[in-house]
């Protein structure tokens, strides 16, 4: 008897030890949509449907519980600033590509664990004339006050702040605390996905946004309050409203806040957003502006009538508000020269708190792909942007002009959505029956996924039509099915006849017509009908 209980208890132990093992050596593994999910025989150009707006901005969600959303395993969501106007922090259950669709700023991430490596110097004449009007307002006086009495003197630190502009594609690591800020005229539209479908994401395929501050409405919370009452759970559907507004610190009781962070009462009321205005939302506005440690401006030259940085790779620093601080820290490292011997980054020796997060794909000058009389595509994989290995998500950007087209082709390895910058196009999805599922018009503001393999066309019916498409793998990889090297040009001549039933001629017609490999200049006769 005692043989076979510890013969049990061996197998027990080796059971467990398989299941370890097997989650162990699969950390990469997404999440499956569930079974016929991604059995569509119709897709549709889809809008934001809800609308949350702000003292500083809007925020618009798609719903991801749209069949589409749920087959990609994917969430979008579009926030837009007005000048002066702060995002707050949040964190996220899944890990996010933003695109900057319009504007420039700053933004910020605060990584666990990592040093504050932005800090003020022993004396500054700026410190000091900020200490001045900040005297003149009652609460700041009293800080002041306080801080005298003690005498202390405390410098400013933090994690490092970065400078977006238009173009920019942004990644941000599931988890990490991410905040935004707009000091120019031009509103920011930024446009958010988020992989929801990640191994990285331990919770349900629900987005959440876990914000620290504010009284605010989640804007994803409406949906899943949808989906819990559509299970007929209307108790915890009415729980859930009832909770619906607070910040992270809501929660906590005042007592176990005032120990933990060894504040007053009057502060942790102001942490958990207690009597705050609900209008004042997930973006507000700051009277006089944000002051931070920012390094100093880079030097940029102009050409074509655009801004053109010294280095696109590295991060760009732009012209800088009088109230705001700069510091020069250590030498900026210069740009490699042919005979030089020079280091560049490849990831490996990047860490989670030095690691570059943002690449410009909108504005660059060396594209990945382009005909001066089609367009251009440029693409940011983990090979260009090694944060992006950890969100396992790369993304493209891509100009079509009026007429020319990017040829049918497929995503081996990836869903994507197709987010709409400016312009219109025609596009066309196949799905694996042959069937078309897609059919229509691509506008501006509005969002088209399309699941791995389903094959993509599309033809500019604007001017200039612009686009970026997110794509859930590190490394998404296409397939051609028409033009120079396509999957058709490889395949014999012969073979194509027999596959098509038809003869040599119409074959190598097949083959080796189309003399482009993806971007596809307009026909002589729509040129001439367009001048």
């Amino acid at each position: 008897m005692a043989k076979l209980l510890a013969l049990s208890l061996s197998l027990c132990f080796l059971l467990f030890s398989g299941c370890f093992a097997i989650r162990e050596h699969q950390p990469h593994q997404k999440q499956q949509p569930q079974q016929n999910e991604c059995q569509l025989e119709q897709l549709n150009a889809l809008e934001p449907d809800n609308r949350i707006e702000s003292e500083g901005g809007i925020i618009e969600t798609w719903n991801p519980n749209n069949r589409q959303f749920r087959c990609a395993g994917v969430a979008l969501s579009r926030c837009t600033l007005q000048r002066n106007s702060l995002r707050r922090p949040f964190y996220s259950n899944a890990p996010q590509e933003i695109f900057i669709q319009q504007g420039s700023g700053y933004f910020g991430m605060v990584f666990p664990g990592c040093p504050e490596t932005f800090e003020e110097p022993q004396e500054s004449e700026q410190r000091e004339s900020r200490r001045i009007r900040e005297s003149e307002q009652g609460e700041s006086r009293r800080i002041r006050e306080s801080e005298q009495g003690e005498g202390r003197r405390f410098r400013d630190s933090h994690q490092k702040v970065n400078r977006f502009r238009e173009g920019d594609l942004i990644a941000v690591p599931t988890g990490t605390v991410f905040w935004m800020y707009n000091d120019q005229d031009t509103p920011v539209i930024a446009v958010s996905l988020i992989d929801t479908g990640s191994f990285q994401n331990q919770l349900d395929e629900m987005p959440r946004r876990f914000y620290l501050a504010g009284n605010q409405e989640q804007e994803f919370l409406q949906y899943q309050q949808q989906q819990v009452r559509g299970r007929g759970e209307q108790r915890r559907g009415r729980e859930q409203q009832e909770n619906e507004g607070g910040n992270i610190f809501s929660g906590f009781k005042r007592d176990f806040l005032e120990d933990a962070l060894n504040v007053n009462r009057h502060i942790v009321d102001r942490l958990q957003g207690r009597n705050e205005d609900e209008e004042k939302g997930a973006i507000v506005k700051v009277r006089g502006g944000l002051s931070f440690v920012t390094p100093p401006e880079r030097q940029s030259r102009h050409q074509g009538g655009s801004i053109i940085e010294e280095d696109e790779d590295e991060e760009d620093e732009w012209r800088r508000p009088h109230h705001q601080k700069s510091r020069r820290g250590e030498e900026e490292e210069r740009p490699c020269r042919r005979g030089q011997k020079c280091e560049r980054s490849n990831g490996l020796e990047e860490t989670i708190c030095t690691a570059r997060l943002r690449q410009n794909i909108g504005s660059s000058s060396s594209p990945d792909i382009y005909n001066p009389e089609a367009g251009r595509i440029k693409t940011v994989t983990s090979f260009d942007l090694p944060a992006l290995r950890w969100l396992r998500l790369s993304a493209e950007h891509g100009t079509l002009h009026r007429n020319a087209m990017f040829v049918p082709h497929y995503n081996l390895n990836a869903n994507s959505a197709i987010y709409a910058l400016r312009g219109r196009a025609r596009l066309q999805v196949v799905n694996c029956n042959g069937n078309t599922v897609f059919d229509g018009e691509l506008e501006a503001g509005r969002v088209l996924i399309v699941p791995q393999n389903f094959a993509v066309a599309a033809k500019s019916m604007s001017d200039r039509f612009q686009y970026v498409s997110f794509k859930t793998n590190d490394n998404a990889a296409i397939a051609r099915l028409a033009g120079t090297q396509s999957t058709l040009s490889g395949v014999p001549m012969d073979v194509l006849a027999a596959t098509y039933n038809m003869d040599r001629n119409e074959a190598r017609q097949l083959k080796n017509n189309n003399l482009y490999k993806f971007l596809v200049p307009p026909r002589e006769s729509e040129r001439r009908a367009a001048a």
